[in-house]
């Protein structure tokens, strides 16, 4: 019994260290995907939601549903408060509100880092997501302060006496829970795949 014992000991070292290029190949995969997805990745999570109302009326002599209309202004209104969030613009704005340089990021990394989404005609939500927990709370500030100051040079432009009023709410703040181990296996299941392919291909050509 300890002789098999000792035998298949003998023959693991072996194999280790006929294959120490692969296990070393894999291991690095894996610490690097580890890495990489903990920097690269949010910690934070959040949604913000924007309340969108209308204020004043338009007079009218052969309607009096002003509610109805109010409605359907709102709603037109959300459509265009949730086009906002896909362009640079608004972006960069709020990356100046909380002091972020933007001067190195791309039109399309500008134009993805929010996503809004009309979620009833007057209702719209905003998520995005962040390193730490007090830059969440900032940039939640930030669109509050950004969209109101657009909200009110279109109230200030318009001569028909009708102006919005959009409302930011309190942010719903969620830590993200990803799972490291799950990216270091798969990194070392890769490594392993591509360093196993390496080692063949430099023995075929050798």
């Amino acid at each position: 019994m300890v002789k098999i014992i000792s035998e298949k000991k003998s023959n693991l070292k072996e194999f280790l260290s006929k294959h120490k290029f692969i296990w070393i190949f894999a291991i690095s995969v894996a610490i690097a995907a580890g890495f990489l997805a903990w920097w690269r990745g949010d910690n934070f999570s959040v949604s913000l939601a924007l309340t969108i109302s209308r204020q004043g009326t338009q007079e009218s002599i052969d309607y009096k549903y002003d509610n109805y209309y109010a409605l359907q202004a709102s709603d037109e209104f959300g459509t265009t408060v949730a086009g906002w969030f896909k362009t640079p613009e608004i972006a960069k704005a709020i990356n100046q509100k909380v002091g972020i340089n933007s001067s190195g990021s791309s039109l399309s990394a500008l134009s993805g880092k929010f996503k809004a989404a009309k979620i009833s005609p007057n209702l719209v939500e905003v998520r995005y997501g962040a390193k730490i927990e007090s830059d969440a709370k900032k940039i939640s500030q930030a669109i509050g302060q950004v969209i109101s100051e657009k909200v009110s040079l279109i109230n200030n432009s318009s001569n028909q006496g009708i102006a919005f009023l959009v409302i930011a709410g309190e942010p719903v703040i969620v830590k993200n829970t990803y799972n490291f181990w799950f990216n270091v296996l798969a990194g070392f299941l890769i490594g392993l795949v591509f360093g196993f392919f390496i080692k063949v291909a430099k023995e075929y050509f050798r």
